[in-house]
């Protein structure tokens, strides 16, 4: 067996786990001063055929620790795995929910469930479980708690007996006896099964987040499953029990790799939201670089939710300023820079920027071109054809690109975070060129490198 010593690929500033596989991020909340990110975790393996939660805890965002396992699948009504959920504070106690998921002979079986706890550390599970209403397949999880006018409200991920996505309502007054309520909501846009889904108000915008799946296996299995992170704006109507939409399903990220977010609000009264930093299929998990390093998968950075423009911005955490070590400007029309580590910050300003503007970073891993009208396109090397993969973004009047670089993750912000791109890339040098090209007179390029660098 061959030891790999050092590892280029380990991220600094994007949470990933020392061993196993994560996957969505689960419970995320601020108690008592410190903020909670849980996650399904496989502790055991690189695949999803076990799921637990695992915590981070960190006092000020940057800073983090994993606490291990929180939430185990040790019950009859979750043995075969704890399943996605969130995460409330009710009289100084945080309450969990989750999915606990059964299979007996290889048929499933789910039930929603909670746990709760004083320190934030150690869990006691409820006995009383929900079961799948009448209608649906056990396609049934994902549940999202929150409180209004004093109800509590529940939204769970659904699939109708015809195999149509649905999310389903529940109500409570104590968080133990829950009541269903009926659908919530449920559309063809949906497709076979809606998962993740979150319900928040941002300004005097109501948001449904959804993330519709397209099985093949609609039975048992996850085989040939598709899916993608989006959001509806509506209104929740009380008296009828459901969401009424106002649009069309919107992308949250249009890069390669984001799905299954959740957002909480902290004690700034700040909306935030995660992501699960992957999208890849069984190949690419198969020959991911850090499978070398016993561990798979990332999450992205918390970004703040803000509602302008009739539509969602999402914006990096001010915390990340923190992490700022050197800064250099550049503002020549064509420049290379190395940098001595992949983990770093580009905030590039385009003033009246009318011709072709293109950075390549991470050796060439990372590219991105602008046509000096309204064409942006992104582009990274696959790691497993060694072929380059493309996107294109329609940016009317692109003005900022604000670059979030990692060992081996990378976010994109533009126009104040109108759009955002995240994806994973791999590459093994520790030392990044970057180079650019095109920029026009005004324009400038802030360099921010977030480790200590060798001079």
């Amino acid at each position: 067996m061959i030891i790999i010593k050092e590892n280029p690929y380990r991220n600094l500033f994007h949470l990933e786990p020392d061993c196993g596989l994560l996957n969505d991020p689960n419970g995320l909340i601020q108690f008592q001063g410190r903020y909670y990110f849980f996650h399904q975790w496989n502790r055991f393996s690189l695949d999803h055929g076990y799921k637990e939660w695992g915590a981070f805890t960190s006092s000020d965002l940057n800073h983090w620790d994993h606490l291990g396992s929180a939430v185990l699948p040790d019950s009859k009504e979750d043995s075969d795995g704890a399943y996605s959920g969130s995460a409330i504070e009710h009289d100084n106690k945080m309450y969990l929910f989750y999915t606990g998921n059964t299979k007996n002979s290889g048929i499933r079986k789910t039930y929603q469930r909670m746990a709760y706890s004083s320190n934030g550390y150690t869990f006691i599970k409820s006995e009383k479980v929900i079961e799948t209403p009448s209608g649906f397949t056990e396609h049934h999880r994902d549940p999202k708690v929150w409180q209004s006018n004093g109800i509590w409200w529940m939204i769970v991920g659904a699939q109708t007996i015809d195999q149509v996505g649905a999310i389903n309502l529940f109500s409570s007054t104590d968080l133990e006896d829950w009541k269903y309520e009926g659908v919530f909501y449920s559309a063809q846009t949906l497709d076979q099964m809606c998962e993740c889904p979150d319900y928040f108000q941002l300004g005097d915008a109501e948001i449904l987040v959804v993330c519709p799946q397209k099985r093949t296996s609609l039975l048992n299995g996850n085989e040939n499953i598709s899916s993608y992170a989006g959001y509806l704006v509506g209104a929740f109507e009380k008296n009828n029990k459901c969401f009424r939409p106002e649009s069309d399903i919107m992308l949250i990220d249009e890069g390669f790799d984001f799905y299954a977010p959740q957002s909480f609000t902290d004690e700034k009264n700040r909306r935030i939201l995660v992501g699960w930093m992957s999208r890849m299929d069984e190949a690419e998990e198969k020959d991911c670089p850090t499978t070398a390093f016993n561990y798979l998968h990332c999450l992205t950075i918390p970004r703040e939710l803000f509602w302008e423009n009739s539509r969602l911005y999402q914006r990096p955490l001010e915390e990340l300023k923190s992490l700022r070590k050197k800064r250099i400007t550049l503002t020549k029309a064509n420049a290379k820079l190395l940098s001595d580590s992949g983990a770093y910050e580009l905030d590039i300003q385009l003033v009246n920027q009318t011709t072709p503007f293109e950075i390549s970073m991470n050796n060439g891993n990372t590219v991105i071109q602008f046509d000096g009208k309204s064409k942006l396109v992104i582009s990274r090397l696959n790691w497993v054809s060694g072929q380059r993969e493309i996107k294109e973004l329609h940016i009317p009047n692109l003005f900022e690109i604000q670059i979030f670089n990692d060992a081996s993750a990378m976010e994109i912000f533009m126009n104040k975070g109108e759009k955002v791109f995240s994806m994973r890339y791999f590459c093994a040098e520790e030392k990044r060129e970057i180079f650019y090209s095109g920029l026009q007179e005004n324009g400038s390029i802030d360099y921010y490198s977030y480790k200590e660098e060798v001079e």
